[in-house]
C-alpha cells in the first residue's frame, strides 16, 4: 500500500470530524435537516482550515443515496466516488488555472445538462478569487438563477477579492484558525495512529509553528516523524530544526539580569554557531519575552505560553519588572525589523543583546513619574516653609510685578504689594519719570514683549495730578497702547502706590495742549528733540493728523487742508534748483504763454471746456496753486 501523507489520511469525512469549525458544521447540518438548501455557497478563511473538505462533505450529504442528510453514510457508491474524487457529477475546478471567460462559458454550457446519476450537479471552484473580472461577470446570471439541480460551492482564502455581486448571491461561511490545544490533540491522535511517541512540549511547538492551520501542522508533523525514529522530543526538535530552546533562553536571560554583557555575547555566538539563523534567534527571543511577560502577569496556561510553565526560570520574572521585560521585547522586535536592511544581521543581534544586558540600568517611565511627583511635593513643602523666612525688602528697591497676559487684564488679580514696595512721593517729580518708565517696561516685558517695546519707544511722558500722558509717534503705536491700557494702569498703580489714569496721545496732539500746568512733570525720551525739530519743518497738515486714521483719511485731510497756519520757512535753494526754476519761468513766459488753440492731435494735455479765454499751457503743470501762477507770470 503506498504511503499516504497525514493531511490526506486525516482529512475529515463528516461534519463531526471538522476541527474548530463548529458553527459552520452546525449551520450546514441544520439546513440539510430542514431542506433549506442554497444554490450557492462561499467558504472563506485561512489556508488549511477545512474549506474544500467541507465542500466535499456537503456534496456527499446532498448526493448520498440516503440523503440529503446531515450524516452521509460513506458506504454508498455516490459517497465512495466523491471521497475518491471520481464522481462524475461533482466537478472540482481550480480557479487559479481556469480564470478566463472561455472556462466560465464551458460551465454555462454544461449546467444545461442534468446530472448523470446523482441528485445534484455540484461545481466546487477552489481559489475562486483568482477568476478574472470578465469571468465573474459571465458567471453572475448563472449563479443567480441556476437550474434546480445545480449547486455552486466556492472556496477562497482572500474573500475581499471576490466581487460583491458574487458574494451577495451566495451563503457565506467564514472559517477560523484552530486553537493550539485542539491542534495538539489532533497531532497526538495522528502520532498514535502511526505508533509514534511524542512529548507534549514537542507537539505544542509543532502546533504553534503551524499558525492554526491543520494542514500545515500535519505537514510539519510528517517531517518530524521522518527523522524522529519513533520518538519525538523537544531536544530533538531544537537540534534538527535549529531552535534556541528553553534552556539556552533561560541562561541568556540570566546573563541579562546579571548585567554580564561579555557572557551574553558569548552565548549569542554559541547559539548562532550551532546553526540557528539570526531570524530564528530573534523569533525565539520574542516568543520567550512574550511568555515571561504573560507569566509576570499571572498567566500560566500552557497553550498561551507555548511551553510548560516548569520550563521557564521563574527567578527571571521575579528579578525583572514588567516594564523592563516590555523594554527587552521592544528591543528585539526592532532588531527583527532591521535585519533585512542591515549591513550584517549579526551586527543587529550583537547590538540588541548588548543593550538587553544593561536592562537593569533602564529607568521605566513610571519610576520617572513617581520621582518627579516626589520632587514636586518636596519643593512645594520647602517653598511653603521658607516663605516666612524671606528677608524684608529694602524700601528703596523697586518690586518686580508680574504683568497679566494680553487681553486678560480685567480678570487678572494682582497680589497686593507690600507696604514697603510703594514708590515714595518724591518719585513723582520729573527726575524720577525715566526710572518709573524703565521699571514699567521691565515688568511688562516679562509677559508682552511687543507692548514693552512700544512703551519703551514712546516719545514723552507727562505726569499731571493723577493723569499720566504718554505720547507716541505713530497711530499704530497709539492703538496698541490703548488696547492694553488696563495693564499699564494696573502696574503704574502698583508702582506708585495709588491708582493713576493713563492717557495715550500722538506727539502732535501733545504739543497743542499748551504749556505745563502746576504739578505737571514732563519727560521726553532721548532724541525726542531732534524728532520735534524735524516735525516743525513739515507742512502743518502733517502735524494735524486725525487720531482715528481710517485708511486714506489722513492723506486726504493733508491734501485738502488749506494753509491754516503760517507757512513754514523754506530751506535755502541750491544752485541746481535755481537753474531749474529759471528754466520753468522761461518755459511759461515764452511762446507757450497765451496759446489758445490747442489741437487734439498735437497737444499732450487738453484744455478745460469753457476756458478758452484763460491762458492754458500746452504742457500741463503738476497742479500749481493760484499764488504760483501769479508769481510765474
Amino acid at each position: 500500500m503506498p504511503y499516504e501523507v497525514t493531511a490526506t489520511r486525516k482529512r475529515p469525512q463528516s461534519f463531526e470530524q471538522l476541527a474548530g469549525q463548529e458553527f459552520v458544521a452546525a449551520t450546514l447540518e441544520k439546513s440539510l435537516e430542514t431542506g433549506r438548501i442554497a444554490h450557492a455557497y462561499l467558504f472563506s478563511g485561512p489556508r488549511g482550515c477545512g474549506k474544500t473538505s467541507t465542500a466535499r462533505i456537503l456534496a456527499k450529504a446532498l448526493n448520498c443515496e440516503k440523503g440529503p442528510t446531515p450524516e452521509p453514510c460513506g458506504t454508498c457508491d455516490s459517497c465512495k466516488s466523491i471521497q475518491a474524487g471520481s464522481a462524475f457529477d461533482v466537478i472540482e475546478i481550480d480557479g487559479a488555472s481556469n480564470t478566463s471567460v472561455e472556462n466560465v462559458r464551458q460551465i454555462k454550457d454544461e449546467v444545461l445538462f442534468p446530472p448523470n446519476s446523482s441528485r445534484y450537479k455540484i461545481y466546487i471552484i477552489d481559489e475562486v478569487h483568482m477568476l478574472s473580472t470578465s469571468a465573474f461577470n459571465a458567471l453572475l446570471k448563472t449563479i443567480e438563477e441556476p437550474p434546480p439541480y445545480v449547486i455552486f460551492m466556492f472556496a477562497t482564502t482572500e474573500q475581499h477579492k471576490v466581487p460583491a455581486t458574487i458574494k451577495s448571491r451566495c451563503q457565506q461561511f467564514t472559517f477560523r484558525l484552530v486553537a493550539s490545544d485542539l491542534m495538539v490533540e489532533l497531532l497526538a491522535a495522528a502520532a498514535a495512529d502511526l505508533g509514534v511517541t511524542a512529548e507534549p512540549e514537542a507537539l505544542l511547538w509543532i502546533a504553534r509553528e503551524s499558525g492554526g492551520s491543520v494542514r500545515d501542522a500535519y505537514t510539519l508533523f510528517d517531517q518530524v516523524v521522518s527523522f524522529a525514529e519513533g520518538n519525538i522530543t523537544a531536544a530533538l526538535l531544537r537540534e534538527k530544526l535549529g531552535l534556541v530552546g528553553q534552556d539556552r533562553m533561560n541562561a541568556l536571560f540570566g546573563q541579562f539580569v546579571a548585567g554580564d554583557t561579555a557572557g551574553a555575547l558569548a552565548s549569542l555566538d554559541e547559539i548562532l554557531s550551532g546553526g540557528v539563523s539570526p531570524e530564528q534567534f530573534v523569533a525565539d527571543m520574542v516568543e520567550y519575552c512574550r511568555a515571561i511577560l504573560l507569566v509576570k502577569n499571572g498567566i500560566t496556561r500552557e497553550s498561551l505560553l507555548g511551553a510548560p510553565l516548569s520550563s521557564f526560570d521563574l527567578g527571571i520574572t521575579e528579578a525583572l519588572s514588567g516594564e523592563r521585560i516590555e523594554r527587552v521585547l521592544s528591543m528585539f522586535l526592532g532588531a527583527y525589523r532591521n535585519l533585512k536592511e542591515s549591513i550584517d544581521p549579526r551586527y543587529e543581534l550583537d547590538l540588541a543583546v548588548a543593550k538587553a544586558s544593561h536592562i537593569n540600568s533602564y529607568i521605566p517611565p513610571s519610576d520617572l513619574v513617581r520621582a518627579v511627583g516626589t520632587l514636586k511635593r518636596y519643593l512645594e513643602k520647602g517653598a511653603a516653609g521658607g516663605a516666612t523666612a524671606q528677608p524684608q525688602a529694602r524700601p528703596s528697591a523697586l518690586p518686580v510685578v508680574q504683568a497679566a497676559a494680553p487681553g486678560t487684564a480685567a480678570q487678572a488679580k494682582a497680589a497686593p504689594a507690600p507696604a514697603t514696595a510703594a514708590v515714595p512721593a518724591s518719585l513723582v517729580d520729573s527726575s524720577k519719570l525715566p526710572e518709573l518708565k524703565k521699571a514699567l517696561v521691565a515688568d511688562i516685558r516679562k509677559s508682552n514683549v511687543l507692548l514693552a517695546t512700544t512703551l519703551d519707544k514712546s516719545h514723552s511722558w507727562r505726569l499731571k495730578d493723577d493723569v499720566l500722558a504718554i505720547s507716541v509717534q505713530t497711530p499704530m503705536e497709539c492703538d496698541l497702547l490703548k488696547r492694553f491700557l488696563g495693564i499699564v494702569a494696573e502696574l503704574l498703580a502698583l508702582r506708585l502706590g495709588s491708582p493713576k489714569k493713563v492717557e495715550v496721545r500722538l506727539a502732535g496732539e501733545m504739543q497743542t495742549d499748551g504749556g505745563l500746568g502746576p504739578g505737571e512733570s514732563p519727560f521726553e525720551a532721548p532724541g525726542a528733540g531732534a524728532g520735534l525739530a524735524q516735525a516743525s519743518r513739515l507742512p502743518p497738515a502733517f502735524n494735524e493728523r486725525p487720531r482715528a486714521d481710517v485708511p486714506g483719511q489722513g492723506a486726504l485731510a493733508a491734501r485738502e487742508a488749506p494753509a491754516r497756519a503760517a507757512p513754514a520757512r523754506e530751506p535755502p535753494v541750491s544752485l541746481h534748483e535755481k537753474e531749474a526754476i529759471g528754466l520753468v519761468e522761461r518755459l511759461f513766459k515764452g511762446s507757450l504763454v497765451g496759446y489758445t488753440q490747442p489741437a487734439a492731435s498735437q497737444t499732450v494735455g487738453q484744455a478745460e471746456p469753457g476756458a478758452a479765454t484763460k491762458k492754458a499751457p500746452l504742457i500741463e503743470a503738476p497742479s500749481p496753486t493760484v499764488e504760483d501762477d501769479e508769481a510765474l507770470e
